[in-house]
């Protein structure tokens, strides 16, 4: 998959302003260096990008550190900074583990739906 651009970008992003058009473009582009599938980075990229404009530009994927997405079978705590990848049978069970890695270390998590949408930050 090419990168898109400016210029050349998913359909279901023409109707955005184009602040929030530019960010999704930039936040879907990172998602799918990280493996995500078109549909889903697209998806997550329009839903973080408007939650960025809400917040007039203050970043809420700056100081992310990990991301808690649904899989098809239960769901997936995504290091961005590491190399590993905790898998749980239920949301529940993965926001438990968050609090304790919290505990013990600095992180932030951007915290999914069970359709992939940006829910909270943790």
């Amino acid at each position: 998959m090419m990168a898109w651009t400016k210029k050349d970008f998913p359909d279901s992003m023409k109707n955005l302003k184009e602040d929030v058009r530019n960010k999704s473009i930039e936040i879907a582009n990172r998602l799918l260096e990280d493996g995500y599938e078109e549909g889903r980075a697209i998806s997550i990229a329009i839903s973080q990008a408007k939650e960025w404009y809400d917040n007039r530009g203050g970043s809420i994927s700056a100081d992310v550190t990990h991301h808690l997405i649904p899989q098809e079978e239960g769901w997936l705590l995504k290091s961005l900074e590491d190399e590993y990848d905790m898998a749980f049978e239920t949301k529940e069970d993965a926001m438990s583990e968050v609090r304790k890695i919290s505990k013990e270390k600095k992180i932030k998590v951007m915290i999914h739906d069970s359709e992939g949408k940006f829910q909270d930050v943790y």
